[in-house]
């Protein structure tokens, strides 16, 4: 997943000129064209764009397609893009919450991407606890852009936070009230884990709707309500991070590959390394994990 934030170069030609302005390591994270070779050799094939990007991306190149044809030139595709369906529980929002729902599968499909990998809703904080009706309404709004996504050629997959307002007691309640044609699954190993549901369990209840996954690790398992219905909760001011690389916490991962072999998965998996305090070291640990161990298990 893109989380390299501003990116202000496309190409830097004047690359050994450039390093010479302050003589540190941050030409290398300046431009597209080195970000997607470390993508390709660490031995990634895709991309999934996060929305908080496209302003710049598009600003560089122009157009999606732009963006395609340079990223296809280093071998790496758009996978797909991740939405926040925020509002979704209030029924006043439902016309505005799916327009800007089809909004961002026509995005994701000028990339050529094939998951809307999407939030179902704001945090918990200053909008939980849902009632019944509160869960049907996001269900509707999912339902009618999951319509929608599947004539355009992509797939939604739900993918929970572990601080948003369909949590813990209600999130497979809310799977159940979407309609499995056209509302998949994005699942997040450690979203799942922090928010208090069995990863292994999880999987082999809802594998045959899951159609992508979020992958990284957690040290932290069933956080408590308290935390998970606070403020701000994903950034934490002293440091603590909820997200690692895969095989640097304490997920049965290797257990849960195992399902996902015995179940013949085949499709995108995302490697999410959100909150590293070092990009490029994180995607080449995650890729080491990848390849070397959960490879050894389903390639």
């Amino acid at each position: 997943m893109s989380h390299w934030k501003t990116v202000p170069y496309k190409q830097i030609d004047n690359f050994r000129d450039y390093y010479y302005e302050d003589k540190s390591n941050v030409c290398y994270y300046q431009d597209w064209d080195r970000i997607l070779r470390y993508h390709k050799q660490t031995g990634y094939e895709g991309i999934e764009l996060a929305p908080w990007d496209l302003n710049e991306i598009l600003g560089l190149f122009g157009t999606p397609q732009n963006f395609t044809d340079f990223a296809a030139d280093h071998g790496i595709k758009v996978s797909g893009m991740f939405h926040g369906c925020d509002d979704s529980h209030l029924a006043q929002k439902h016309d505005e919450v799916v327009q800007a729902g089809k909004d961002a599968v026509d995005i994701c499909a000028s990339f050529g991407g094939k998951h809307l990998n999407t939030c179902p809703g704001n945090n918990y904080y200053g909008n939980g606890p849902l009632d019944e009706q509160g869960l049907k309404n996001i269900a509707s709004c999912l339902n009618e852009i999951g319509a929608y996504a599947e004539s355009k050629g992509v797939q939604i997959g739900i993918h929970n936070e572990f601080f948003c307002v369909s949590n813990k007691y209600n999130h497979r309640q809310l799977i159940e009230l979407t309609d499995p044609r056209y509302v998949h699954y994005c699942l997040d190993t450690a979203q799942i884990a922090l928010m208090g549901d069995d990863l292994i369990d999880f999987y082999d209840t809802y594998k045959e709707r899951i159609c992508t996954f979020h992958l990284k690790d957690t040290a932290d398992i069933g956080v408590p309500d308290e935390i998970r219905f606070a403020q701000d909760v994903e950034i934490q001011d002293d440091g603590h991070r909820w997200f690692w690389e895969p095989g640097e916490g304490v997920l049965p991962l290797r257990e849960l590959w195992k399902h996902v072999a015995d179940y013949g998965f085949k499709g995108w998996v995302t490697v999410e390394d959100d909150g590293a305090p070092d990009y490029l070291a994180a995607m080449t640990l995650s890729a080491y994990y990848v390849q070397q161990v959960l490879g050894s298990i389903y390639r």
